[in-house]
């Protein structure tokens, strides 16, 4: 009977780990300097909106689209590195990882955010020439964005790029979610700029699984192109 209790007991506990697993990450942000300035007060909406994206409201369509409790916070100062003048543009692998290396002593941050111009590689294999965002390789901790201002996104003039669906896709990316093929979620394998007319963007129960364990907590599998569905 004793073992028995235990073993209950144990059960019981991991299932309270797991409803209680990390759900606030902390960031740090750089930009380059020859970007346009990023107050932290930008920052902090951009990170609050994301968390208001992914916590919804109590309504759940099954496993399907989720409510996951996820808050995003900045650490810090919003820093700043490189020179004025010198390039903007993640233009290789090299390139790339430099700056996946800026600022990453951080300390007591979960995962860091590069700003940039441009990004033009993020890993091999990938047809695209022009990308918004790069978490890869997940190793760093580390997500490179191109700048609020610097989106050639087509959109009307009454909507703004969702750079919120930006980061918390990217992080998503870093805790080891790939893309799928659905014109409506958050790991769409599309441009995010798609999304930014939705009220509702999805979320099923295994990614929050994933964003609720952080950074490298599921496996990351093979890049899929664009095929929205």
């Amino acid at each position: 009977m004793q073992m028995i209790m235990a073993i209950l007991s144990v059960a019981l506990l991991m299932s309270i780990d797991e409803a209680s697993a990390q759900s606030t990450y902390s960031a740090s942000v750089s930009r380059h300097a020859s970007v346009p300035p990023l107050s932290e007060a930008d920052v902090r909406k951009i990170l609050v909106d994301a968390s208001k994206m992914l916590q919804k409201d109590s309504v759940s369509k099954e496993d399907t689209d989720v409510a996951c409790n996820v808050t995003f916070s900045l650490k810090g100062p919003v820093r700043t590195f490189g020179a004025p003048g010198t390039s903007t543009n993640i233009v290789d692998e090299q390139h790339r990882d430099a700056v996946h290396k800026i600022d990453s002593d951080v300390a007591g941050v979960d995962f860091h955010v590069k700003v940039v111009k441009e990004i033009k590689f993020c890993r091999p294999g990938l047809t695209e020439t022009s990308f918004d965002g790069c978490s890869f390789p997940i190793d760093f901790r580390s997500i490179i964005v191109v700048h609020p201002s610097e989106h050639r996104d087509t959109l009307s003039k009454s909507s703004k790029y969702p750079d919120h669906l930006l980061w918390a896709h990217e992080f998503g990316h870093l805790t080891g979610l790939g893309h799928r093929h659905s014109s409506s979620a958050l790991m769409t394998s599309c441009s995010v700029a798609s999304l930014a007319s939705l009220s509702r963007v999805q979320v099923n129960k295994e990614e929050c699984r994933c964003l609720l364990g952080g950074p490298g907590s599921c496996p990351l599998p093979g890049a899929l192109s664009c095929q929205p569905q």
